[in-house]
């Protein structure tokens, strides 16, 4: 009896102790998150005791302890200091995944890019940090600044031949732009599901529309970091280094099928797919595995042999084998640029089906708008009516803008010069118009309500 006693005190005591420590964690917790929101540096102190005491108890304890430190190393008066507060930094990373494994923060990668930030450690460490966690967690490397650095300092150790090769360069860039692609898909079909509700005539709930917003703002720093990447690596793939580089490498990798897609694709992004090499890795590609990339490879072979009905059968063909709705718009796009000088209805009908697919792809507006403005002379009773066609012209590149933020200025800029060139404030006075619908009867169908400048 007496031992069952013991046993039933010493557990009492063991909850109460434990509720003792977890009302405790969770004042000190809530006093870090009081003191971050304040942007008082003595957050840190509350981490320190967290940190030492209450490690598991909550995750939010390293989302605020990452703050924390920032705050330190912000007011951090002597390089010495901050270096202190930098490497803190990398040590609270590492706990987080310890205690909450699993996490999905990507703090593999926020080590490399604090270094990088804060100058702090050497650009050898900073890539073997990022390096790390592009393949150890590549899910959570999402940051486009990371991925940007990351191919930053592999390109500049090729140039200082500090023993990389430029296969590698090119291998990495692929793997990043991959990985952009990814990102990218997922947040423009996320945007694509906002349009294609806006379109339906559904308003957005607040919180969609901020989503929106969020989700416009990082397209545009993943297409910049895009942009960035092409223009670093443009010196190492021009035609002339390109062409010579795959036909020595062809031999040995005419079987890779991996190897294929990239240098077919890399020879037709830089403009090299009318060069030799480039018809035998897309012909050997195709060989190897008749897919969706492999058509569409195939078909810029037949542009370039001037066949154009052989080039439309493998582009329709890969636009039915692609999965991924960019690549589907892509294609159709393709096919639509194809028919632009020759068919204009066929063309925007492309334009349109890249449009179905992916809501957001402005360039098949631009398509449409660059049809329109240049079928003046086709459509319209009198000069009046035929410079029309600029104001529908100028509102489909509105449209281009509205739906994708990373050709915004170009679609701005265009549809400035289209009004430019419509009818002018006197001439809508002088023809009385003003306010009335002009129906353009020709192939456009379409129609456009006269301004009141």
């Amino acid at each position: 009896m007496k031992t069952k006693l013991t046993l039933l005190f010493i557990a009492a005591a063991s909850f109460f102790v434990q509720a003792q420590n977890t009302e405790a964690c969770t004042e000190t917790l809530s006093l870090m998150a009081t003191s971050v929101k304040a942007k008082d540096v003595a957050s840190y102190d509350y981490l320190t005791t967290l940190r030492k005491d209450c490690p598991s108890f909550h995750k939010s304890i390293y989302s605020y302890g990452e703050l924390a430190i920032k705050m330190k190393i912000e007011k951090a008066t002597t390089p010495q200091d901050k270096e202190k507060y930098v490497r803190d930094l990398l040590k609270l990373y590492d706990e987080h995944d310890q205690y909450f494994p699993g996490n999905g923060a990507g703090n593999k990668m926020k080590k490399g890019l604090v270094l990088f930030e804060n100058k702090v450690g050497t650009t050898d460490e900073v890539f073997q940090l990022l390096d790390i966690a592009f393949k150890t967690d590549y899910a959570n490397f999402k940051y486009a600044k990371a991925m940007y650095v990351y191919f930053e300092i592999l390109v500049n150790n090729h140039k200082a031949n500090k023993g990389v090769e430029l296969q590698q360069v090119f291998d990495k860039y692929d793997d990043i732009s991959k990985k952009l692609d990814e990102e990218e898909k997922e947040l423009s079909e996320e945007n694509d599901s906002f349009l294609t509700k806006e379109e339906a005539g559904q308003a957005l709930t607040d919180k969609e529309k901020a989503r929106k917003v969020r989700i416009e703002n990082s397209l545009e720093i993943f297409g910049n970091v895009r942009n960035d990447m092409d223009n670093i690596v443009l010196e190492l793939s021009t035609c002339e280094k390109l062409i010579p580089f795959y036909q020595k490498g062809f031999e040995l990798n005419k079987t890779n099928e991996e190897w294929l897609k990239r240098a077919a694709n890399r020879l037709d992004v830089k403009g090299c797919d009318s060069d030799p090499i480039f018809s035998k890795i897309s012909e050997a590609l195709y060989k190897l595995n008749p897919s969706a990339d492999a058509a569409y490879q195939l078909g810029v072979v037949e542009i370039q042999r001037k066949n154009t009905t052989k080039a439309l059968d493998y582009f329709n063909q890969a636009a039915n084998l692609f999965t991924d709705n960019t690549k589907k718009a892509n294609v159709y796009y393709r096919i639509a640029t194809m028919y632009s000088k020759s068919n204009k209805v066929q063309a925007r009908t492309y334009a349109r089906k890249a449009l179905a697919v992916k809501p957001s792809f402005g360039k098949a507006y631009l398509l449409i708008a660059q049809l329109y403005g240049s079928s003046i002379n086709d459509c319209g009773n009198d000069q009046f009516e035929k410079r029309a066609m600029y104001w529908l012209a100028a509102q489909y590149c509105d449209k281009a803008g509205a739906v994708d933020s990373s050709i915004k200025a170009t679609a701005s800029k265009t549809a400035a010069s289209y009004r430019a060139a419509a009818p002018s404030k006197t001439e809508i006075f002088q023809s009385g118009k003003a306010g009335q619908r002009v129906a353009f009867n020709c192939w456009v169908g379409e129609s456009i309500v006269v301004p009141n400048l």
